[in-house]
This record gives structure tokens, C-alpha cells and sequence, in this order.
């Protein structure tokens, strides 16, 4: 059953995030080939604009992919949980740890793929308009520096996301305790939680070394992660209240 709520967060939104997926990634090729023949051609004035037509296009779609995104992890969680929908889920044979990893994991894999699109199209983009960027020697320096915090950069990366989606899982829980506005309750519980958070990274000591500042946002992302999820699952099990 569990793995029928993972199927269920990829339902019938596949063919619309793969074509927006295929656009961002077919316009970056575009953009790369404009790019790379307008730095061989002597005349560019009408070519800059025609690139910087194509880069208004592309950061609108990169825009709408994010939108899109936050949209769905919202819509995903919020819908078939507090919503009418609600009434199903919380009868189905699955408890609710069940039911909140299934949305995690299924935001996550959205998350995570929507952000690989994102760098694969800069990706493409570089290497088809100044492919000797990869080759600099300060392209070098900058990989070598990094490449060797890579696991901890991965790791910021996974549980950072994880926070986030977690956080909004818990301000929609938050929103739903009241009988009205809860979307704009759950909005007001969320700016609140990032202000608190934005406070505590101000009076706390954060090195300026980049090894330490991965550590210091592991730590935390890792002691909010279990607030979030302790928060939801309490409300989700003892204080929900559907409408």
C-alpha cells in the first residue's frame, strides 16, 4: 500500500513536468547554438537581441518549473490530506508515518529532478557557447576546491531540501487547525518559522570556512527536519480537521 502513495505523487503530472522539462533542456540547446555562432559572426546587434529574447524565454520557463514545482509539492500534500480528498487517505490500511514519507519521498524526487534540469541546462549552455570555460584553470581551481567537500555538499543538499519541504508540510498542518483562512494562516506560519530561523543563523557563530558553514547547515537542517516531521505527524494524527 505504501508504494501505491509513492505511484499516486507521480499521477498525472508526469507529461506535463516532462514536457516543461523537455522545453527548458531543448531551449538551452538553442540558446547554446545562437550563442555560439553570434561569438563567430562580426555582425551581432540583431543577434543580441534574438539571444536576449531567447534568455528572457528560458528564465521564464525556468521560473514556471520552480513555481511549478513548489505548486505541486504544496497541492500534493495540502489536497489529499487536509482537503476533502483528506477523508480517503486517512482511511486507507497505511499509518501516518506511511502516508508523510509517500509525500516526502515524492516532493523530493520532484525537487531533485526539476534542480538536475536547471544545471543540466546551464551545463548545456556553457559548454556550447564557451566550451573552454571546463578546461580554465580557474574552473580548475574552483572544481578542485569543492570536489573535495562533494559528499558534504551533497549531503547540504539533500537535507536542505528535505527541510524545506518539511517546513511547508508543517505550516499547511498549521494552517489547517483553524476553521478559516488557512491558506493565508498557513502562509503567515511559514514566514514566521523562516524569521525565526533567519534570527538563530544571525546570533549563532558561523565560520566563514567553507567546510564548517556545510557542517553548521547539516546540523541544523538535520535538528529541523525532525521538528518539522514531528510536528506534522502530531497534528496529522491527532489534530486534524477537515473540511
Amino acid at each position: 500500500m505504501f508504494w501505491n502513495l509513492v505511484r499516486y505523487e507521480f499521477k498525472n503530472v508526469n507529461k506535463w513536468f516532462f514536457a516543461l522539462y523537455a522545453a527548458v533542456l531543448s531551449l538551452s540547446v538553442i540558446i547554446g547554438i545562437h550563442g555560439s555562432a553570434l561569438s563567430n559572426t562580426y555582425y551581432q546587434d540583431k543577434g543580441v537581441v534574438m539571444l536576449f529574447f531567447l534568455a528572457l524565454v528560458f528564465g521564464g520557463l525556468v521560473i514556471t518549473l520552480s513555481i511549478s514545482t513548489l505548486i505541486l509539492i504544496i497541492q500534493r500534500f495540502k489536497g489529499s490530506v487536509y482537503d476533502r480528498r483528506g477523508y480517503l487517505t486517512l482511511t486507507l490500511p497505511v499509518s501516518e508515518h506511511q502516508i508523510l514519507s509517500a509525500k516526502i519521498l515524492g516532493a523530493f524526487v520532484w525537487s531533485l529532478t526539476s534542480t538536475v534540469v536547471f544545471l543540466l541546462s546551464l551545463y548545456i549552455i556553457i559548454a556550447m557557447i564557451s566550451p573552454d570555460v571546463f578546461i580554465s584553470s580557474l574552473f580548475k581551481d574552483v572544481f578542485d576546491y569543492y570536489l573535495g567537500n562533494l559528499w558534504l555538499t551533497l549531503t547540504t543538499y539533500i537535507l536542505n531540501t528535505l527541510a524545506s519541504i518539511l517546513c511547508i508540510y508543517l505550516s499547511i498542518s498549521i494552517g489547517q487547525l483553524f476553521d478559516e483562512y488557512r491558506t493565508a494562516l498557513a502562509v503567515v506560519a511559514y514566514i514566521v518559522i523562516q524569521t525565526l530561523i533567519g534570527f538563530s543563523d544571525l546570533f549563532l557563530n558561523i565560520s566563514v570556512n567553507y567546510t564548517s558553514l556545510l557542517t553548521y547547515e547539516i546540523v541544523k537542517d538535520i535538528i529541523l527536519i525532525v521538528v518539522y516531521y514531528i510536528g506534522t505527524y502530531y497534528i496529522l494524527k491527532n489534530k486534524v480537521n477537515l473540511q
